[in-house]
């Protein structure tokens, strides 16, 4: 009867002859004994068993005295999806020329993970989560409710993060006051529209501060000028929005107070009839889509207007830029500020036998400080005009 000849023992099960490695043997020894390992736990033939009999070994190399192992352990390892969670934290607790590459590189980092490394670990493991391109919602969280301005920067330059709207708020909420932050946060196409009007009415009141503080104008005066710069700003924010944040953004304005007649007017004297609609939909009730389809009829705001709340004497120069912007639709053309504030005045003088002829004068004064910049010139000569004539 024949005997099998005996086999020997797999590589991964002979743990004394390992250990004695780490024990006796040199640098370079362990080095490549790290190595071997690191591939050994990579292979996918490698039995489960055997993974868990050399992990010992593998975690003795990990605290190993000498840096050159401990570097070279990780850098063998910083490809492995799975990592025990003994070893992950190891090496990521090392010293920073070892930890910090393995950090940036590793795809062991689960969320789990990363959130532990983002609440216990230093600013330099923070820093490095900040930059990964997988920082996962729950990540962006902690990084922009809790942790350190440089670090939220870093997240904020990271291209493949995608930041919503409550992690700018927490960001805009926290580090304001900060310069450098606000032009990020500013320079970002993505940012929330409410976090710019803020923006718009906080720097306006700083203005206003100032110039009280510092007596460069009377109380009244800056006054006027504060409201007239945050309601340009305010403005300028509405005009270059897409439809969802421009609903929204209109929404927040109601919300706060700060829809006033002049942004309507001023939005109408520009020929933003999107901002007017959405203006008026949000202040009236009336659905959008209503509004739009009355905007562009002659003649049938009115009722719109009336339930909108806001005072009679908007009502020509709306009642006007409806009727130019259903003349602009009609002829197939896409008029200019200065074109669409022109055939404004055009309408308030020849079109409209119901109005007031002392209204003719407000208008033209209304028109000649909202509308475009040529238009507001010849408002303000027609102006002049009429009185003279008067």
């Amino acid at each position: 009867m024949q005997h099998d000849s005996k086999q020997e023992p797999t590589f991964g099960l002979d743990i004394n002859v390992l250990m004695a490695v780490i024990v006796f043997g040199s640098a370079d020894c362990r080095v490549a004994l790290a190595r071997q390992l690191a591939c050994f736990l990579a292979d996918p033939e490698t039995p489960p068993g055997e993974r868990e009999q050399v992990l010992p070994v593998v975690r003795r190399l990990a605290v190993d005295a000498d840096p050159d192992v401990r570097y070279a352990l990780a850098e063998a390892l910083v490809s492995h999806e799975t990592l025990d969670n003994d070893l992950f934290f190891t090496i990521v607790s090392d010293d920073e020329d070892i930890a910090l590459p393995f950090l940036s590189w590793t795809p062991a980092l689960d969320t789990l993970r990363m959130l532990a490394i983002l609440r216990a670990g230093d600013e330099a493991r923070q820093a490095v989560i900040a930059m990964r391109p997988d920082v996962s919602a729950e990540a962006a969280d902690v990084i922009t409710r809790e942790l350190p301005l440089a670090v939220n920067v870093l997240l904020l330059e990271n291209p493949d993060v995608g930041l919503d709207p409550s992690h700018f708020r927490a960001l805009y909420q926290r580090f304001a006051e900060d310069q450098e932050m606000l032009s990020r946060l500013l320079a970002r196409p993505d940012l929330p529209l409410i976090l710019r009007i803020a923006q718009a009415r906080r720097a306006a009141s700083s203005i206003h501060q100032l110039l009280t503080e510092r007596d460069w104008l009377s109380s009244t005066a800056a006054a006027e000028l504060v409201i007239e710069a945050e309601e340009n700003a305010v403005f300028e924010i509405l005009a270059e929005a897409g439809p969802d944040d421009l609903q929204q953004a209109v929404a927040f304005l109601i919300d706060n107070g700060m829809l006033t007649p002049a942004l309507v007017v001023h939005a109408a004297c520009q020929g933003a009839m999107q901002v007017v609609a959405e203006c008026l939909a949000g202040l009236s009730g009336v659905p959008l889509r209503r509004v739009e389809v009355l905007i562009h009829a002659r003649g049938k705001v009115r009722a719109v207007f009336v339930r909108s709340g806001l005072p009679q004497s908007c009502h020509w120069i709306l009642q006007a830029a409806c009727d130019v912007a259903a003349d602009e639709r009609e002829d197939g053309l896409r008029l200019t500020p200065d074109e669409f504030g022109a055939r404004i005045i055009q309408s308030l003088l020849t079109r409209y036998e119901a109005m007031p002829l002392d209204e003719q004068p407000r208008n033209l004064d209304v028109i000649g400080r909202y509308a475009g910049g040529r238009t507001r010139h010849l408002a303000s000569r027609l102006r002049a005009d009429l009185q003279r004539a008067a």
